[in-house]
């Protein structure tokens, strides 16, 4: 089906978290085997969905990157680019502002400006859209460097951009979002291969750990090395496998079924604000379960058993149609679609974590409207076949 396909991503994700807990299952709470069958069952309609999905798959079909008609739009891509960059000075002012006025490039600093975005609720306003608008230029730029050649302060100004907005909003799953969007394109394109994947990773993962480091999650500047890596491996482990975990005992325990009111907070949202809805939306911070490791994330299965009960499980592994159909209109079409698909890539990603599929659905319509708005619409592509 091609390299970077969604069905390869899904199950490589799930295989990895599955074996780690099949390795330290002593170390945690127990589970039930019917919780597992439960969970099995999901990833048999997933595998359902790829038998399907492959007899009606584009055989062979590749991108030829040399005729793809995809163009951005050069003036309106710059000026989209000075407003992020002009903004960033106003975002470190609020930091500043959120951290007390102590320097967010201090650890002190960072953990202040990090607890008053998750603990107190506050957050940089209007300035957070900036921070999107600043992802979706830095893929674009990737490739087009990647293309062309040339570009290079403006890829390298953008990328610097991106990373100043994620270091201000201390989130790293930021990071793996901004790296999506600038890898999975050029995996589409095929101007990267095995090599410069495991190359973008480390990268990525060492910016992770910086900012782990200025968080203190996991890595401490004062402590030795084994020190860091065992409390990096407990930590890694609270973030990977801890979510299923959780959800097991939220499955076991149960939940009042609130038909919708999670999966579709982001109307509820809207309609709150408005005043036609008296109905406040839900948090999206949940307490803390422990498993023995302390998480408050359950997995994407949580969302919807808590909206549709059991049936709810069932339909997370239903999203892979639609990752599917986003990846073959990306590889026989280009263009707008490639970007697409590579920010469809970021919540199927995260499912072992948790759900950023309606949740997030905000940020969806952004990146969305952002590539519509920053690229032009993409003619007819020559395509070539491989020999079967």
């Amino acid at each position: 089906m091609g390299i970077g396909n969604p069905f390869q991503v899904y199950f490589l994700i799930w295989f990895f978290i599955i074996g780690v807990y099949s390795l330290s299952s002593d170390s945690f709470i127990p589970v039930s085997p019917e919780f597992f069958f439960l969970i099995l069952v999901a990833k048999v309609l997933s595998f359902v969905i790829l038998l399907v999905a492959s007899g009606k798959s584009n055989a062979g079909i590749v991108i030829n990157q040399a005729s793809v008609v995809w163009v951005p739009r050069g003036k309106i891509l710059l000026f989209a680019q000075l407003l992020a960059l002009v903004a960033i000075p106003l975002t470190y002012q609020k930091a500043r502002e959120l951290s007390g006025g102590t320097d967010i490039f201090t650890v002190e600093g960072y953990m202040r400006l990090r607890s008053s975005m998750t603990e107190d609720g506050q957050g940089f306003g209007i300035l957070v859209y900036f921070s999107i608008l600043s992802h979706v230029i830095s893929s674009i730029r990737v490739v087009d460097f990647a293309r062309r050649r040339t570009g290079g302060v403006l890829l390298l100004i953008s990328v610097l951009s991106s990373l100043a907005y994620i270091y201000m909003g201390t989130g790293r799953t930021y990071i793996l979002l901004l790296g999506l969007l600038m890898v999975i394109p050029l995996v589409v394109f095929g101007f990267v291969r095995v090599k410069g994947l495991v190359l973008s990773a480390l990268i990525f993962m060492l910016m992770f750990f910086g900012v782990a480091a200025m968080t203190a999650k996991g890595v401490a500047v004062d402590a030795g090395s084994s020190e860091n890596a065992g409390s990096l491996f407990n930590n890694m482990r609270s973030y990977t496998v801890a979510p299923l975990i959780a959800f097991s005992r939220l499955e076991r325990i149960g939940s009042e079924v609130s038909l919708g009111e999670y999966s579709f907070r982001f109307f509820v949202s809207m309609l709150n604000a408005a005043g036609l809805f008296g109905v406040k939306p839900v948090a999206l911070i949940k307490g803390y379960e422990f498993v023995p490791d302390a998480t408050n994330v359950y997995t994407v299965y949580e969302v919807y058993f808590r909206d549709f009960s059991y049936v709810g499980i069932f339909i997370p592994p239903l999203f892979l149609i639609g990752h599917w159909l986003l990846y073959k209109r990306a590889t026989l079409f280009g263009g707008r679609w490639v970007f697409l698909y590579a920010s469809s890539v970021y919540p199927l990603v995260m499912q072992f974590f948790q759900d950023q599929y309606f949740s997030l659905f905000s940020m969806w319509l952004q990146i969305w409207f952002w590539y519509w708005i920053l690229l032009r619409r993409p003619g007819v592509v020559r395509i070539r076949w491989k020999s079967h």
